[in-house]
């Protein structure tokens, strides 16, 4: 049923359709949230093509290639995006389709088929997808076809209430062939080089642990807060948190 309805209050986990909406990608939405069982509606939105009603609240703008160019041309596309971040939480700018399918849009009639004219469009396509990555808070998210497109709406459904959770990890780049000094540097207030220092000094991590605050502090750069967190980090039975 298409209706014109106010979000304020709604927290149901809800797809919510563009009444205004008859895309090749709004049909195979539709047909995938039927076939997986997931609550759509077809509603008037004012702001984005749709809507993810939930708590956060996610806002998609869906373009094929040719409609992303075209919004950049007449710069239709930064206001919508704009109106977009005040009004949700989260915001996506999906487009779908290659820079062939814009092309043959575009020039219809052919001439401006010319190398020249594709590198240019190529540079304002591929600029403009850069600049809203690093200049907004707008997620963008390029994908082959419509078909691709709509997957990635239905994931977007699926996942926005799931938390992601990333396990810290000392980042490879900056390893050392010392394990010892990998895992002192984890301390807060140890550098690589106050870690190398530590191990000069007491020889081993099971040395170290059985240190005096005032032994500690006689390596440079270590304070008396530097020492109660590497007594912390090596002797405590519980968590540890900074």
């Amino acid at each position: 049923m298409e209706q014109e309805i106010g979000l304020i209050g709604r927290c149901v986990k809800m797809l919510l359709i563009d009444s205004r909406e008859d895309s090749q990608l709004a049909k195979q939405i539709i047909k995938l949230c039927d076939k997986n069982n997931e609550p759509y509606e077809k509603i008037w939105l004012e702001i984005g093509d749709y809507v993810i009603q939930s708590t956060p609240s996610l806002c998609i703008e869906a373009k094929s290639t040719a409609d992303f160019l075209q919004s950049i041309r007449n710069k239709r596309l930064f206001n919508q995006l704009d109106n977009m971040d005040k009004e949700y939480d989260m915001n996506v700018l999906l487009i779908y389709g290659s820079l062939d399918d814009a092309i043959s849009y575009l020039d219809k009639s052919g001439k401006y088929g010319g190398l020249q004219w594709r590198n240019k469009l190529k540079q304002m396509l591929v600029g403009a997808i850069a600049s809203i990555t690093i200049h907004t808070d707008t997620k963008v998210i390029w994908v082959d076809t419509y078909r691709t497109a709509s997957h990635i709406v239905l994931s977007c459904l699926s996942h926005i209430d799931k938390k992601l959770i990333l396990e810290k990890q000392l980042p490879k780049k900056i390893r050392t062939e010392d394990v010892r000094i990998d895992l002192l540097t984890q301390i807060k207030g140890i550098s690589n080089k106050k870690a190398k220092n530590l191990l000069k000094k007491f020889g081993s991590i099971a040395e170290i642990s059985l240190a005096t605050d005032a032994e500690l502090c006689e390596i440079a750069g270590i304070g008396k807060n530097t020492a109660i967190n590497i007594f912390k980090a090596l002797n405590n039975e519980r968590k540890v948190k900074y």
